[in-house]
């Protein structure tokens, strides 16, 4: 944390430690339950706070379905499929993808384009089988 040039606080830690260990995007919910778990104390707020100013110092990611709000700490260039039906997230990695992205964006007048994120929705295999 101090290569981004924040202060170090157990809230931060424990919220990082917790989105590392969480497999998927969760929500504040989420991260709440899960770091109360250890800071008894803390409030929703406080979380929420935290993801925002992580999220804004570069150390971790947000990524906002239906306007909820989900948390990552893969910082890897990546991308997303995300269902319509029931909202799962999960990573797809593609670097051509990503790469040819970044090749059509140099085209844009103005502006530096630094990575590229490209969200597929549609329908989960597990929503599929479920109609």
């Amino acid at each position: 944390m101090k290569q981004a040039d924040i202060k170090y606080t157990n809230q931060r830690i424990e919220i990082l430690d917790f989105l590392k260990e969480f497999d998927g995007h969760p929500t504040v919910d989420d991260v709440y339950e899960g770091v109360r778990q250890k800071l008894t104390r803390i409030s929703k707020a406080t979380v929420y706070n935290n993801l925002k100013f992580l999220a804004q110092k570069g150390l971790i990611k947000e990524v906002n379905v239906k306007g909820v709000s989900r948390f990552e700490s893969n910082l890897e260039p990546h991308h997303h499929t995300i269902c319509i039906e029931c909202g799962e997230i999960t990573d797809y990695r593609s670097e051509e993808l990503s790469e040819y992205a970044i090749k059509i964006a140099e085209k844009i007048d103005n502006f530096k384009v630094e990575s590229s994120d490209t969200n597929f929705y549609g329908i989960c295999k597990k929503c599929m089988e479920m109609e």
